[in-house]
């Protein structure tokens, strides 16, 4: 679910790398403050992205300032935080809760369920300020895992349930930009499941896991032309917001930045493939 929705630095000016960070480290500043400590091995930069196009469409008061933190004590770091930071804090915690849930249902991975344990009681703080969000949530993954249960071969009603789940974090109001809100935040969500199962195809086939493209007999370089057509999607409800702050940084990352794993995967595939 993570290390998608980042953006490709070296196409950023230095003021737009230091904002992106001060909006990263604000982040972190949030889950900690909120959260406490724990809730930090969480930060990512997907909920950063989510942080920074609220924060341009609503156009909060900031606050900033300059601090130390335990990753990086030697020297200052400056942040960036608001009523979209603590949000999108809200949802790594809840994001964070499900997706070590979920690593766990998979593949048993001890350490993934204790950190779910260790993150369920500030789960359970999160629903309390966003039921709705939290509800939809989790029919969401209720529905994907019943899908990857039975092995449901169609590679839309997966990827779909994906779109559903990120959707639901990203219009936590109800008002004029909502519709186009849950378009980029569905939209992402599968791009985001269907470039993961592209990029996990061989090592799925080789663990047994649930991969719908393996079912349908689709190629992973067979994605491509479908991926552009989501981001497509994506692009014509994000250009209807009226966006001013952070708008290249944004664009940056749904243009540029969000394919960066992926091409990575693919161009490690082809060399393996090569090398046969």
């Amino acid at each position: 679910m993570f290390g998608y929705i980042q953006a490709n630095l070296k196409d950023l000016s230095e003021e737009e790398k230091n904002r992106y960070k001060a909006a990263y480290c604000g982040l972190c500043h949030a889950l900690g403050e909120r959260y406490g400590g724990t809730a930090k091995l969480g930060l990512s930069y997907d909920l950063t992205f989510i942080a920074l196009l609220l924060s341009s469409l609503y156009e909060p008061e900031e606050k900033t300032g300059r601090k130390r933190c335990l990753l990086h004590p030697a020297k200052k770091h400056d942040y960036m935080i608001n009523k979209y930071t603590e949000y999108a804090a809200d949802m790594s915690v809840i994001l964070n809760y499900y997706n070590c849930l979920d690593d766990w249902n998979d593949d048993k991975k001890v350490t993934r369920k204790c950190y779910a344990n260790v993150l369920e009681p500030k789960y359970k703080e999160a629903k309390k300020r966003w039921p709705d969000e939290c509800n939809q949530i989790e029919n969401a993954i209720n529905s994907l895992s019943e899908i990857e249960n039975k092995k449901v071969s169609n590679i839309d009603e997966a990827a779909n349930w994906s779109g559903r789940l990120l959707e639901a974090t990203l219009a936590p109001f109800k008002d004029n930009w909502q519709q186009y809100l849950k378009k980029i935040g569905f939209g992402l969500g599968k791009f985001i499941y269907l470039a993961d199962a592209a990029c996990d195809y061989y090592d799925d086939i080789k663990k047994k896991n649930y991969n719908p493209l393996v079912l349908c007999g689709k190629k992973p370089e067979e994605m491509k032309p479908i991926l552009i057509q989501i981001l497509g999607e994506v692009s014509e409800s994000f250009e209807k917001l009226p966006l001013i702050q952070d708008e290249h940084i944004l664009k940056n990352i749904l243009y540029s930045g969000i394919w960066q794993k992926y091409n990575y995967e693919m161009q490690k595939q082809s060399k393996k493939g090569a090398a046969k």
